[in-house]
């Protein structure tokens, strides 16, 4: 009984002993889950993040130019271990221009600036270094914690991380860093899931798996380091060389045809220099004959403004185009408007003025009989008008007695009226005072008349204009749509229009549809006409 007892009392010993060992020792080997070279690439990792955030910074510590960084394969202190690195120059300029480029904006953080979005997920690496670190034992340096006391840290780190490169995507910072920022963003969405990686090892209690993420994010973080020493990669594309050599074959034969162009133009010039010395005079004698024209219409106009402005405005748009075949065809289209403008701008004048006139008339034809039923002459029914009624027909019939007292021919100074309104029913009423003065008549029936026609002829007008009113709205709607919408084109992508009308199959294509637009602008034009 007594030697059972004692080996009863040897076996709770020695099973005693086993779980204290066990107690001992395998918390130490789990807080031990990385390798001495495995923390070695964390350690250097760790370094190279810390250099890495104070590199974005513009006030960074002087220890990080010329900093001094332990790399080894093993946690010893030999010197040949220590790698000097110094920051690298290209990154001074580069820096200044992110720190000053404001491309977010956080409601508690304010306005984020391009570096600062990059240094906060820097620092999320550093800090997920840093954290590893704790799972070190004490003699190098750790404080011996084993990984899965630390999920919740883990888990928290990987969440920021998670958004804060999230918020680098979104600020589309592709080209970051002198061109490296693509590559940059790559590996750190590597390092990303290699921390989902973490999280899940420390929940399923795998230990291999666990160190495994660890030194890949290590490794990756190094070598998102090493990109900032390095050249940014650069695509030769074959076809883009070819392009530029023919670019330049192009360019040369672009000059080469402008150059002829130019001796061209010279030798027309001068070989018909007869003609366009003629052709300069006869403009310059219409546009003295506008010019009075003008002033028959009681406006004062400089007529060379008139035309020179239209030129000046399209070679101001064609310079901004820096195109020479755009800037060609807008000057030519310029000069040609400004050949145009004077003479049309005055027939709409004249037109218009003819149907002010139209409007009043009958006012003055009432007037007139009016006045000779009265016992008056029609000179003095004609200063009537002009002091009881509106302008412009007072303004007319005005001139026409001013005429008539600086010694004009009453007649002349009629017709003189009728060649500055556009009126046919004024070119009537003229007629018949013309012809009573000459052949004698009672001109009060004439009026009467006139007047009786001009309310039936306004009916008609009326009611023609209502019913063609659709045909000049379509042929508006036809003249300026086409160009509306070329004009909301070139808005929108304007490399792509000038490129494509600065080509010979774009010009052949605008003059194409200019020139029909203009003849359906015409067919549906006459189609609402209607002469009364």
């Amino acid at each position: 009984m007594t030697a059972k007892t004692g080996l009863f009392r040897r076996a709770i010993l020695e099973c005693g002993l086993v779980l204290f060992l066990v107690g001992v020792f395998v918390p130490a080997a789990a807080a031990n889950a990385l390798l001495p070279q495995e923390m070695a690439q964390v350690q250097c990792a760790n370094q190279k993040m810390r250099l890495f955030y104070f590199y974005l910074d513009k006030e960074r510590p002087a220890d990080v130019t010329n900093a001094v960084i332990n790399c080894g394969a093993e946690r010893d202190k030999d010197k040949k271990d220590n790698v000097a690195i110094a920051y690298p120059k290209w990154l001074e300029e580069d820096v200044n221009s992110m720190s000053q480029n404001m491309v977010w904006r956080d409601p508690s953080e304010g306005d984020l600036s391009e570096a600062a979005l990059w240094q906060t997920t820097i620092s999320l690496l550093y800090s997920f270094f840093d954290l590893t670190r704790k799972t070190f034992p004490r003699d190098v340096g750790g404080d011996g914690i084993p990984p899965n006391k630390l999920i919740k840290e883990y888990s928290d780190i990987r969440l920021r991380y998670q958004l804060s490169l999230d918020r680098v995507y979104r600020a589309r910072l592709y080209d970051s860093f002198n061109g490296r920022g693509r590559a940059l963003l790559s590996s750190l969405d590597l390092m990303a899931k290699e921390m989902e990686s973490v999280a899940d090892s420390l929940s399923s209690q795998d230990v291999e798996r666990y160190a495994q993420a660890v030194v890949a994010i290590s490794v990756m973080s190094q070598t998102a380091f090493g990109q900032l020493f390095t050249e940014p990669r650069q695509v030769i594309d074959e076809k883009k060389e070819a392009s530029k050599s023919s670019g330049m074959a192009a360019l040369l034969y672009k000059l080469a045809g402008m150059l002829l162009v130019f001796i061209a133009v010279v030798v027309m010039i001068v070989n018909r220099r007869g003609a366009m010395d003629e052709y300069i005079a006869d403009y310059i004698v219409k546009s003295k004959k506008w010019t009075e024209d003008f002033n028959r219409q009681f406006m004062q106009v400089k007529v060379e403004y008139m035309v020179l402005a239209p030129v000046a405005i399209g070679m101001i748009l064609g310079l901004l185009t820096f195109n020479f075949l755009v800037f060609i065809m807008l000057t030519l289209f310029g000069a040609y408007l400004g050949l145009r403008m004077p003479a049309t701008i005055l027939t709409h004048m004249k037109e218009r003025r003819g149907h002010r006139v139209d409007a009043q008339l009958m006012d003055a034809l009432i007037l007139l009989s009016n006045s000779l039923k009265s016992g008056l002459d029609i000179v003095q029914g004609f200063e009537l008008v002009a002091k009881d009624l509106q302008p412009p027909i007072s303004d007319e019939f005005g001139l026409v007695i001013k005429n008539y007292q600086l010694g004009t021919a009453f007649e002349q100074a009629l017709f003189g009226m009728q060649e500055r309104v556009a009126s046919r029913m004024l070119a009537y009423m003229i007629k018949a005072v013309v012809l009573q003065r000459q052949v004698g008549g009672n001109l009060t029936k004439i009026f009467s008349r006139i007047v009786d026609n001009i309310r039936e002829e306004s009916k008609l007008e009326e009611k023609v204009q209502s019913l063609t009113a659709q045909q000049k709205i379509q042929s508006i709607v036809v003249g300026l749509m086409p160009w509306i919408i070329l004009l909301m084109m070139f808005v929108f992508q304007p490399k792509v229009m000038i490129k494509f009308y600065s080509s010979p199959v774009g010009v052949g294509v605008l003059i194409f549809s200019a020139l029909w637009i203009g003849i359906g602008m015409k067919v549906v034009a006459k189609m609402g006409v209607v002469k009364v």
